[in-house]
């Protein structure tokens, strides 16, 4: 497609993400060449940036109707119905793009995206297989196959194609937090703190760093829960039925409770850098749940303490309040929170 002049100065400026001055260019043009397909693209590529899908497929539409063969608005087309909510004219576009241009790896990158918004997370996984094959350097494709792979619980290759990502492009702030949550699903919190932290450092206006930091935090707190249960039923085992006499035997279980907490802490920290203290902290300062649990389990170890101290057996009773009441409070935040997001 033959480009109009300012068709380009509009795709520099959405480059730019100066999409106020992109608009105002393309319709200025427009104004006196009202069917250019390229202006009439490059405009509803910058709607689409704006999100404003509607407007963006009125002028996608025309662009279609002057330039049929064009993949590059096939592509957008798609991209813009997917954001409708009409998928099967999405996938329809997004088809007729890649059998116009088989071998550009946008195409198939486009085909990919909607093809996962329409559910197809299988076709859409090969398309995006597809994509990376095209261009192999291309950082957007892998990261696209590793959502894609992800939304399919198919995590060898989604952890692969993060790790891709990364090499091709160690600054993609949202690659390292996906990957981070990935981690987080899959039982390895350290690696997932870590990852948010890198990736709260790249791109500081990430809105779900803080709340996947938070998500780490809860993980662990549930995970000491389970250590200190499973301590505190060896503790009343020790004790036997003179859980109020001093005792060796509970002396003995408080502190290998203490030294398993301690080597656990230890393996978490140590891989830890500096930088991971001030999301924690703000963190812990949005979610007042978080800081009422670590506070309780705080006061859990301190009375282990104290029956490593005394051989008594009696304050683990106390432990095992808290810890009930501490499954009380968290069922209850989970209920109010999947209510928040179905909302």
């Amino acid at each position: 497609m033959r480009g109009h002049p300012a068709a380009a100065r509009v795709a520099r400026l959405r480059t730019l993400r100066r999409l106020d001055d992109a608009e105002r260019e393309a319709r200025t043009a427009l104004a006196t060449d009202p069917q250019d397909p390229a202006l009439l693209t490059e405009l509803a590529a910058v709607l689409l940036a704006a999100g404003r899908a509607a407007e963006g497929l009125a002028a996608a539409d025309a662009a279609g109707a002057a330039a049929p063969q064009d993949e590059r608005v096939h592509r957008i087309r798609g991209v813009l119905l997917s954001r409708l909510g009409r998928h099967a004219e999405a996938v329809q576009a997004g088809y007729t793009a890649v059998s116009l241009a088989p071998h550009e790896p946008l195409a198939a990158l486009g085909y990919a995206v909607v093809l996962q918004s329409a559910g197809r997370l299988e076709d859409a996984q090969r398309v995006a297989i597809r994509a990376v094959e095209l261009a192999p350097a291309d950082p957007a494709a892998h990261l696209r196959l590793a959502d894609i792979a992800g939304d399919r619980r198919d995590l060898v290759t989604a952890r692969r194609a993060y790790a891709e990502t990364l090499r091709l492009d160690p600054s993609n702030a949202t690659a390292r937090h996906d990957l981070a949550v990935l981690d987080l699903a899959t039982h390895h919190p350290a690696q997932a703190l870590r990852g948010l932290v890198a990736a709260g450092q790249l791109d500081p206006t990430q809105p779900l760093v803080l709340r996947n930091v938070a998500a780490v935090l809860w993980r662990l707190a549930w995970l000491l829960r389970i250590v200190l249960v499973v301590g505190v039923l060896a503790l009343f085992a020790a004790g036997g039925r003179d859980a109020g006499e001093p005792s060796t035997p509970v002396r003995v279980v408080a502190a290998g409770l203490l030294a398993v907490v301690a080597v656990l802490a230890w393996r978490l920290a140590r891989d830890l850098p500096p930088s991971t203290r001030p999301p924690v902290r703000a963190a812990l300062r949005a979610d007042l749940p978080l800081r009422l649990t670590v506070g309780a389990l705080a006061l859990c170890l301190a009375l282990v303490v104290a029956v490593a101290v005394t051989g008594v057996a009696l304050p683990a009773a106390l432990v095992w309040l808290v810890l009930a009441a501490l499954a009380v409070v968290a069922v209850a935040v989970g209920a109010l929170r999947r209510r928040r997001d179905r909302a």
